[in-house]
């Protein structure tokens, strides 16, 4: 078993695996090993323990949502940067044949390449793990490239986990490189004036617990509906809040995100404009 990196150990103990379906990601999931995130699980369930919740309807909504759009067979590429350890790509590979995918971060993508080889994929589809600073587009672009990836053909892009950690500029050069009419899956942090008073200590102290644990900075990026809609290359299609995603994927009688100022979490469908 590999261990992970205790942020990427984080994330996967709050979502596990069950959210996904194919037998690539339950194989995939035996040859990881968690523990490196245990104690930071432990520190940010302390603030709020309903908070795997939050990663669960974000990862839920971004895989339904990115199969629906791949359903039709009209793209056959999917570029997620900062992919880590994450099992959405795995899983799109698993399921679309043809299907070529293209994950992108700093560390850590010779061990995935690696320990994905013998995975079980649709005909013809093929996962990519490249090493690349993201922050870095020109090399991100030069290597998608070498790797396959045609530009000039639609693309689906997933941006999930890490907007809030990038300066918008760096999201929209990813975003722009896409071609027209290519959709864009993005995962935002909301203002925290626009949570509801009572919920923003919880968002604001598990930030706060995750960079302090990792000596990283601890300014985070946000964005709200409004601000994408003014956005040039791309055009939004929808939003959803923690408290929809909830509504789509649970029957309960206490949602733990009764209103949209609930959560603190979006995910925004758009499409990359004309160039």
């Amino acid at each position: 078993m590999h261990p992970l990196a205790d942020t990427s150990a984080l994330v996967l103990l709050w979502c596990g695996h069950e959210i996904y379906r194919t037998g690539a990601v339950e194989q995939y999931c035996r040859k990881l090993d968690l523990k490196n995130g245990i104690e930071l699980l432990r520190r940010c369930n302390a603030i709020w323990p309903e908070y795997g919740n939050v990663i669960r309807y974000r990862k839920t909504c971004i895989a339904e949502t990115a199969a629906s759009l791949l359903m039709s067979g009209t793209i056959r590429q999917v570029v997620i940067p900062a992919a880590g350890f994450s099992m959405l790509g795995i899983e799109l590979a698993a399921m679309f044949s043809g299907l070529q995918v293209f994950e992108l971060d700093r560390d850590g993508m010779p061990v995935k390449q690696e320990i994905t080889r013998d995975l079980r994929y649709a005909a013809d589809s093929s996962l990519h793990c490249i090493a690349a600073d993201i922050c870095d587009c020109g090399q991100v672009e030069r290597l998608l490239m070498d790797a396959g990836w045609k530009r000039n053909e639609p693309t689906l892009l997933v941006i999930e986990g890490i907007s809030y950690y990038l300066h918008k500029r760096t999201s929209r050069t990813l975003w722009e490189m896409v071609d027209t009419g290519s959709p864009v899956i993005f995962e935002y942090l909301v203002p925290l004036s626009s949570v509801d008073a009572g919920r923003r200590h919880i968002p604001e102290a598990v930030f706060t617990e995750i960079m302090t644990y990792c000596s990283s900075p601890t300014r985070v990026t946000c964005w709200s509906e409004d601000e994408l809609k003014l956005e040039r290359s791309v055009s939004v299609d929808r939003c959803y809040s923690l408290s929809e995603i909830e509504n789509n994927t649970r029957n309960i009688d206490e949602p733990l995100f009764p209103e949209r100022k609930d959560g603190w979490i979006e995910v925004a469908m758009m499409y990359r404009n004309s160039r």
